[in-house]
C-alpha cells in the first residue's frame, strides 16, 4: 500500500455519527472556539476619539498631457516613437490611479522587445527602491522638457510650474 503522506491517519469510529451527535458536536466546538475570543478596544486614538481621515488631493487627469508625454523618447533606454505615458508606482492604490503628472515616457513593445514599460511594471529592470527613487525624477524630466517644448496644456502650466518649483526646494 502507497502512503500518500509519513503522518498517521486519526482513528475513524466505526459507528456511524448520527445528524443530531454532529450538530451537537459542532455546536460544542462552536461554542469553545468563542469563549476563548477576547475582545480588542474599538477606538484607534488615545482617549475617546476617533482618527481623522486623512486629506487626499484629486488626481490630476488630462489625456492630451499623457499623449503629450508618449512623444517623448523613453526616459529609460531613449528609443525614439514607441513610447507610452507610464505612471509612477506611487499614490495609487485598488480603484486609484497615479496622478497623470506623474507620467513619464517609457517604451512599449516592439518587434523582438518586451519594452521598458512593461518590464518596470513587473519589476523586471529595477528593484522597487530603485524605482521609486527613479521615478520622481524621470517625472520631472517630463515636465521640464514638456514646457521647453511647449507641449503642456494650458490647464496644467500653473501645476506643473508649482510642482517642479516644490522639487527643487
Amino acid at each position: 500500500m502507497m502512503r500518500r503522506t509519513p503522518f498517521r491517519r486519526a482513528a475513524t469510529s466505526t459507528t456511524p455519527e448520527s445528524e443530531q451527535e454532529r450538530e451537537r458536536r459542532l455546536m460544542d466546538k462552536a461554542r469553545r472556539a468563542m469563549n476563548s475570543v477576547v475582545p480588542r478596544a474599538a477606538n484607534m486614538g488615545l482617549g475617546t476619539t476617533a482618527a481623522a481621515p486623512i486629506p487626499k488631493s484629486a488626481p490630476v487627469r488630462s489625456e492630451p498631457y499623457r499623449r503629450a508625454v508618449a512623444t517623448l523618447p523613453c526616459a529609460i533606454c531613449g528609443v525614439p516613437g514607441y513610447s507610452q505615458a507610464a505612471h509612477a508606482n506611487q499614490g495609487k492604490g485598488m480603484g486609484m490611479k497615479a496622478c497623470d503628472l506623474t507620467c513619464f515616457p517609457a517604451c512599449g513593445p516592439r518587434p523582438g522587445f518586451q519594452g521598458c514599460h512593461a518590464a518596470l511594471d513587473q519589476g523586471a529592470l529595477f528593484l522597487k527602491a530603485v524605482r521609486r527613487e527613479l521615478e520622481p525624477v524621470w517625472a520631472a524630466d517630463t515636465q521640464r522638457s514638456l514646457l521647453a517644448m511647449g507641449l503642456v496644456p494650458a490647464s496644467l502650466i500653473d501645476s506643473i510650474s508649482t510642482a517642479l518649483q516644490g522639487a527643487t526646494n
